[in-house]
């Protein structure tokens, strides 16, 4: 255990894990969970389903930090033993929780059973004296218990489930648990797309070197790439967000100059959801006619709740048949600069919106790979047409990566395109 602020530890149960087939989320997303409530992840264990090897990492776990969440290893078959083990470690006894039997019956009755299946009755047992911490998701609860030396937590592994405990019921413990006056990380993402993580990088600390250093130092800066763009995330602690916010507005206003042309606002990071806003925000529909891409980018947009107010519809125009016949692309123009062509993609991108009646149409045609290249058109060449109310623009795209990192990087281009000139009309 550790003076002052709390301490974490977490510990992730399951072969899977060990044996690289399922990648550990629920770690990465404990730590910045934790994290933001003043409570720093300081120690992480992964272990397989073996009671001696989940005893030892919980033992230790206790001794090094105040709270220790373990993930994985609670569902109702034989190798799930984090329950029994951890209640063994700390010589208690497991008891039938009757309110926790009555919810699953409940939730198996809902799903057309008469009674709960016999080997599920088990996760309705707890340690004695633990406190049951109701999961939404799923069948199996999180479970709270007190030890000498730290608290110990049991969530399950689906990371739905574990995500909603920790959300919900978990939640006011994590809070009791830091002091009233301590001070808790608080981030800031900037979402940026279109520009690459090294000349994103050069630019930004070139920035932010011309600031004091007792401005810079206390707050932290992360670069977080990913296929669709970089997140700027800015830490700094404070006791309360707008007092964390304050000192990181300095680096924020230095850098504007540079994210302003690749920035995008939302909440989730998702640049579907900031071109539906804008779209919602103008009252205002989208079509698309992607060829490539293959209907990624309106699956990428009716992914999002509320979709119908603002996408149309759309075509997979895979064919030059279709293109012609439902797009309206001339064949005189495939014949003379070929499918994946500017001529196209601009044809593409007016027919659709003409086709379903949409203000904002996409038109998207290329090389996804990993064959079909050429020297003058090589794998990952793009043209992307947007349409905003009659006027089309069009653009050359070069991708890089195999087949669906084309495809998901040209996607996220022609949806940067139509974000810019919805922005770009309003301030006009």
């Amino acid at each position: 255990m550790t003076e002052g602020a709390p301490s974490a530890a977490v510990v992730s149960v399951g072969n899977e894990l060990l044996f690289g087939e399922t990648v550990d989320t629920n770690a990465a997303w404990l730590g910045r969970e934790l994290t933001t409530l003043g409570i720093p992840v300081v120690r992480r264990y992964t272990v397989g389903d073996v009671a001696e090897d989940i005893a030892w990492a919980v033992r230790e776990a206790t001794e090094m930090t105040d709270l220790v969440m373990v993930t994985g290893g609670l569902g109702p078959t034989p190798d799930d033993l984090t329950k029994p083990t951890v209640a063994v470690e700390f010589d208690l006894a497991l008891t039938r929780d009757d309110l926790m039997l009555e919810t699953l019956k409940a939730r198996y009755g809902s799903g057309g059973h008469d009674e709960v299946p016999l080997a599920a009755r088990v996760q309705a047992e707890i340690p004695e004296g633990s406190t049951v911490l109701e999961n939404p998701e799923g069948t199996a609860p999180g479970i709270l218990l007190r030890t000498r030396n730290a608290t110990v937590v049991l969530l399950p592994g689906v990371p739905r489930e574990m995500r909603a405990i920790v959300k919900g019921a978990l939640r006011p413990h994590l809070e009791a648990m830091r002091p009233v006056h301590a001070e808790r990380v608080w981030h800031h993402v900037t979402h940026t797309t279109g520009i690459v993580e090294s000349r994103l990088t050069e630019q930004v600390e070139a920035r932010m070197a011309e600031l004091p250093g007792e401005i810079r130092t206390p707050v932290g800066v992360a670069y977080l790439p990913d296929v669709y763009g970089v997140d700027l995330r800015f830490s700094a602690s404070g006791v309360s967000r707008d007092e964390a916010r304050a000192r990181i507005a300095p680096l924020l206003d230095a850098i504007d100059e540079v994210v302003a042309p690749y920035r995008f606002e939302c909440a989730s990071g998702d640049l579907a959801e900031a071109v539906s806003t804008e779209l919602r925000n103008r009252g205002m529909k989208m079509a698309t006619a992607e060829s490539c891409t293959g209907g990624l980018i309106a699956k990428r947009i009716t992914d999002r709740p509320g979709s119908s107010e603002v996408f149309a519809g759309g075509v997979v125009a895979y064919s030059n048949r279709v293109k012609v016949e439902q797009l309206g692309v001339r064949v005189e123009d495939i014949e003379r600069f070929g499918a994946v062509s500017e001529a196209v993609a601009h044809q593409l991108a007016g027919g659709v919106a003409a086709l379903l009646h949409a203000d904002v149409g996409i038109g998207v045609t290329g090389v996804a790979g990993p064959s079909g290249g050429s020297v003058e058109k090589p794998v990952g060449t793009i043209w992307i047409g947007t349409s905003v109310r009659g006027e089309v623009e069009t653009f050359l795209g070069h991708y890089s990566g195999d087949r669906e990192t084309v495809r998901a990087r040209a996607g996220q281009a022609a949806l940067a395109s139509v974000y810019r000139r919805l922005l770009n009309a309003s301030k006009g």
